[in-house]
């Protein structure tokens, strides 16, 4: 009991040093890098260009994908269902049962069939959408609550589902303080062991020039719990863009947006504004380019927020 109050308030004296330090970058622009061979964003990620507010059954969504002109694919983190948006309508339009209760972190639509996440690293193939309640296969994919995956899309060229890891990356020491996007083969049914894409918590820390108090507490924290450790990034969505097929990485702990091309090269990092985003967890694309993020609500409504794509 004693080491359990211990390791207690060691966690709340890192969180609370690592919000100190946050607290003193709010005056920090939204792009805060850009590699040489990524000269602009293409988006105003702090200025949306429009907001949909959800109904309660939504208010802790964390999945999303573009279904077609006017609708988009929802799950929550409770609740075993599809729910399709009607965007023009501002509204749910249907649901759908797949699975029973489970902790659901991404959605993907692949062809006319969806595939659903859960934190656990299992994959839910959904049959049909068309009934209110619909079979689905469940697929174990070797990742586990351990590594806590919560983001999940489809790359149509290779044929794989993208799996972002907000806990532990691997067991092997090499990938220590790291973050792991891996690729599921839909063509094998097989998870690709090495991951696709390293995000590294450390060259994080020196784009950001995040300060020794939170450098420290990212270390504090680390070394206590692995698996949920350092607070500089940790993915909770991700997504490809349709046109330039660069990587979106989206992360809640941190509220920041990652953009990597498909070898992992890291092009670049923008803030997210806690007051818009209090927990971004959805991320997905139209074919045009019209990027949506979804944010859980904390004291108010979930909310899906659209950017205009400007090349």
């Amino acid at each position: 009991m004693l080491c359990l109050k211990k390791v207690n308030l060691l966690m709340l004296l890192a969180f609370s040093v690592a919000f100190a330090a946050c607290s003193k970058n709010k005056k920090k622009k939204q792009t805060c890098f850009l590699s040489e061979n990524y000269s602009h964003f293409p988006y105003t990620i702090n200025k949306p260009s429009d907001t949909y507010v959800l109904p309660n059954n939504l208010r802790e969504i964390s999945g999303l994908s573009f279904s077609n002109t006017d609708n988009l694919l929802c799950v929550n983190d409770e609740q075993g269902y599809i729910f399709e948006y009607d965007l023009q309508k501002r509204k749910v339009n249907r649901k759908i049962k797949f699975a029973k209760k489970g902790d659901y972190e991404g959605i993907e639509l692949v062809g006319e069939k969806a595939v659903v996440l859960r934190s656990d690293g299992k994959l839910y193939f959904v049959e049909s959408l068309v009934e209110a309640e619909t079979q689905s296969k469940k697929k174990k994919t070797g990742l586990s609550l351990k590594n806590d995956t919560e983001g999940l899309a489809y790359d149509v060229s290779t044929q794989t589902l993208l799996i972002a890891c907000k806990g532990l990356s691997h067991v092997h020491p090499k990938y220590a303080d790291k973050r792991a996007i891996y690729r599921f083969s839909l063509t094998d049914s097989i998870l690709i062991s090495e991951p696709s894409i390293l995000v590294d918590q450390r060259d994080l820390e020196k784009i950001l020039k995040l300060d020794a108090y939170t450098k420290f507490s990212n270390k504090l924290l680390n070394s206590i719990n692995p698996s949920k450790g350092n607070l500089t990034f940790q993915p909770s969505g991700i997504a490809i863009h349709p046109i330039s097929k660069n990587i979106y990485i989206l992360g809640s702990v941190g509220k920041l947006l990652l953009v990597t091309n498909s070898e992992g090269e890291l092009l670049a990092i923008n803030r997210l504004k806690r007051k818009i985003f209090p927990q971004p967890e959805g991320i997905c694309f139209s074919p045009d380019g019209t990027l949506y993020i979804s944010t859980e609500g904390k004291v108010s409504q979930g909310r899906i927020h659209r950017f205009d794509y400007k090349p």
